[in-house]
């Protein structure tokens, strides 16, 4: 009698403990996610999950893929040696802006060290930075868009619609992107306590279209040659 009831205070406590650690498990890890890619990015501070949209800013998403997945080769503009791994591991969040945003993916940790990697300007499509918790690439200068560095939201910023290509939405962990953009910083900007992408790589659920490839790109204006045959029109 007293084993049987010894036997179901252990039953009970491991039911318990079973119960306790379902509550706790990510239900990500449960349910089958919809069909997309996605970017797990794994930090400091918590984890968050991007669900990418390659179909209305296809290279943006593909350099930013090709990076994380060790698929493209990238300069570093110190060394100048050429590189191809995973490049987000190991970076620092370089800039927050208290409930707006951060920002992230440069080597050097000033936001003005990323490889000259750039992409076509995928600005004027449907999804826009109206709503909070969008993924978006910097600019690296005026006319150039960075294929490296990016920035995730936590507030609308529809001034920034027509500037930025949007690849992404947040789906899970919007209280860790929420903590990054508020943590305390500098005057620059960056974090007080470093912030750091320990991990960042990009996956598919189900099967959907296939990201393109990387195409190199750059915004080279150019040269018109005057003319000066007067039988045809200028240019």
């Amino acid at each position: 009698m007293i084993r049987s009831k010894r036997l179901s205070t252990v039953l009970l406590l491991l039911i318990a403990g079973s119960s306790l650690a379902y509550g706790q498990a990510d239900p990500f890890a449960r349910d089958p996610l919809p069909e997309g890619w996605y970017a797990k990015i794994e930090t400091s501070l918590g984890e968050m999950l991007i669900y990418l949209h390659p179909e209305q800013a296809p290279q943006s998403v593909a350099h930013f893929a090709g990076l994380a997945n060790a698929e493209l080769a990238w300069t570093d503009r110190v060394s100048g040696e050429t590189r191809t791994n995973h490049y987000y591991d190991g970076l620092i969040v370089h800039r927050a802006k208290t409930a707006l945003r951060f920002e992230a993916g440069d080597p050097a940790g000033t936001g003005n060290g990323a490889p000259k990697l750039y992409v076509p300007p995928e600005v004027d499509r449907p999804m826009k930075f109206d709503q909070p918790y969008r993924m978006g690439l910097t600019r690296a200068s005026l006319n150039r868009i960075s294929g490296a560095q990016f920035f995730i939201s936590v507030s609308p910023e529809p001034y920034l619609n027509g500037r930025h290509p949007c690849i992404g939405t947040v789906v899970r962990g919007k209280t860790v992107a929420r903590q990054i953009a508020s943590t305390r910083t500098y005057s620059n900007g960056r974090p007080v306590e470093p912030v750091t992408l320990e991990k960042v790589r990009v996956f598919k659920s189900g099967d959907p279209q296939p990201i393109p490839e990387p195409v190199p790109y750059d915004v080279v204006p150019e040269k018109l040659t005057p003319n000066t045959d007067p039988r045809t029109p200028g240019r």
